[in-house]
């Protein structure tokens, strides 16, 4: 289906919340402490599946020509989102770090059921992209001591995650200084959000755009810090 025509059904039926952040690319840089390791891009833009009116979400982490030499990290991820609620329609990942690699394609029927290669999972709700829930999260009224949560998916098995937002706090990236929300989510049984006791904070924007500025995650190599360095559209 054409793009374009895509953008006119949206304009047609008098989407009220159609998403300001359709077609536009943020550019992160990537790095542990002082050191640069690479960058990050967030991309959405309107799609199809099915012949049905999607947003694909397309992530990806690459680190830079000198860091490559040691351990090379190329990893793609493409979410396709409910324009509704942005919830997970489908996903394909391709991760390449180091020596590791996975290739991962699931798709979600209805929210009932997640059927990859090698498997089937129940689901109980609708299902997040870590990564689009903070999209989710530039869409609504921010405000110190709002709670949400939401399913995350994962290859393996589902999580539930909750998000707090805790603070105000002003953030100083290659883009500006913003005032910004801080936000944490953390696991709901307590358990690591990420492997190596890895937790995750992200500053977004005190403003109408809710920029996501920074991004924080505890890694086993230390704390990898992306800092927002550019908006395009």
């Amino acid at each position: 289906m054409n793009k374009k025509f895509l953008i006119m059904i949206l304009c047609a039926f008098g989407w009220s919340k159609t998403p300001n952040f359709i077609g536009e690319s943020l550019h992160f840089s990537a790095g542990f402490r002082m050191f640069n390791a690479g960058e990050a891009i967030l991309h959405v833009q309107v799609d199809s599946l099915n012949n049905e009116l999607a947003y694909l979400l397309t992530t990806t982490i690459k680190t830079n020509s000198f860091l490559s030499n040691f351990y090379k990290i190329n990893d793609v991820i493409k979410s396709w989102l409910s324009p509704k609620n942005l919830s997970l329609i489908k996903i394909i990942q391709s991760i390449r770090q180091g020596s590791y690699k996975k290739d991962h394609q699931a798709y979600i029927v209805g929210d009932s059921l997640a059927i990859s290669s090698n498997k089937k999972i129940k689901l109980s709700e609708k299902v997040y992209d870590p990564i689009a829930f903070i999209y989710f999260l530039r869409l609504q009224t921010l405000a110190i001591g709002n709670k949400y949560n939401f399913l995350s998916y994962d290859a393996t098995k589902m999580k539930k995650v909750f998000v707090n937002v805790t603070k105000k706090e002003k953030i100083s990236v290659p883009a500006g200084t913003f005032n910004c929300y801080k936000i944490e989510p953390i696991s709901g049984n307590n358990d690591p959000l990420f492997k190596n006791n890895g937790v995750m904070r992200i500053w977004i924007s005190d403003d109408s755009l809710h920029l996501p500025i920074k991004i924080e995650q505890n890694t086993n190599i230390g704390t990898m810090v992306m800092k927002l360095k550019q908006i395009s559209n």
